[in-house]
């Protein structure tokens, strides 16, 4: 068995990754300064989203709040410490087109695609999250499971009101 993964490992050595050629160091700082201004803009939606995620599954009540301050500090300190990288780096100001080019480039999706995808997850999360705390509600055995099941629907009603506003968003 152990012959099997050797020989998958050294066949993913013979064919390594593709990274991008940069003939300069400016040039990689560009990117990665405009794929840090695209997450900055777009990208704080998603810790937002899969942190209420992560709270209405129950698993990490604490990462579930990290998370959803991390997508908030992101929003609102990302792009003036951009700027003083830009500055201390030297490269041309960040513009909204070039984070754009790198958000597609990288990610592989519209920032729409992406945050609709994050979007239907959640909505079978919370569909999940309402059957299971029916489910554990009704169950005539346990008093812990009552509470247990409220929990869980009040949870999912919490996360329902932002995929509802995210699925109206769309046609606006």
């Amino acid at each position: 068995m152990e012959s099997v993964g050797l020989t998958v490992c050294l066949l993913i050595l013979q064919n390594p990754f593709e990274f991008p050629s940069f003939d300069s160091i400016i040039e990689m700082a560009d990117l990665i300064l405009n794929l840090a201004l695209a997450f900055a803009i777009r990208g704080y939606l998603v810790f937002v989203l899969v942190g209420f995620m992560v709270y209405v599954t129950g698993l990490s009540d604490g990462l579930a709040k990290g998370l959803v301050v991390a997508g908030v500090a992101l929003y609102i300190v990302g792009p003036p410490v951009l700027d003083y990288f830009v500055d201390i780096v030297g490269v041309d100001p960040l513009t909204f087109e070039g984070a754009k080019i790198a958000w597609l480039e990288y990610i592989g999706m519209t920032d729409a695609e992406f945050i609709h995808t994050l979007v239907t997850i959640g909505d079978v999360i919370v569909a999940v999250a309402i059957l299971a705390g029916a489910i554990l509600y009704f169950t005539p055995l346990a008093g812990d499971l009552k509470s247990k099941g409220q929990s869980l629907i009040v949870r999912a009603i919490l996360l329902t009101p932002v995929l509802g506003f995210f699925h109206v968003t769309a046609w606006l």
